[in-house]
């Protein structure tokens, strides 16, 4: 077996899990005919109907340039809707078929996270978990 002189760096184990997670989550998804990110963007806009497409990106940190063609891809399908909200901007909103979908999106979510804690013995999972939160956003504020 090859050594991989980076498995006890925390950046570079938290990177690999987050890939094998996505990797397991597209392929949940795709039974819905979802991306991983489009099933989020989903979710953002069903708990905050009227969001802008820019304040959904800066959420969820996708550059504008591939929010747009995501978006339009959503719209296409009859997923979500656009409204104006002044002369400049448009919010979005979940159609019905949007709505159902994401509920689906979210129950294979859902699932997904609850197999990953479930890995965490359970006397350790609430460290863990704020462990993990704490680092997250003194990460996310610097």
């Amino acid at each position: 077996m090859i050594n991989d002189p980076l498995r006890d760096w925390p950046g570079y184990t938290l990177r690999r899990l987050s890939a094998a997670l996505m990797a397991k989550l597209a392929i949940r998804l795709a039974a819905l005919d979802l991306r991983p990110a489009e099933a989020t963007v989903l979710l953002v806009i069903g708990a905050n109907p009227g969001v802008t497409q820019s304040e959904v990106g800066r959420l969820l940190d996708i550059a504008s340039a591939n929010m747009t063609p995501l978006a339009a891809r959503l719209t296409d399908r009859a997923l979500i809707v656009r409204q104006p909200v002044d002369r400049r901007s448009q919010g979005l909103k979940l159609s019905e078929s949007g709505r159902r979908l994401m509920v689906k999106a979210r129950a294979i979510m859902e699932e997904l996270e609850q197999d990953l804690v479930e890995r965490i013995p359970a006397a350790q999972r609430d460290a863990f978990l704020g462990s993990l939160s704490k680092l997250a956003r003194s990460v996310q504020n610097d």
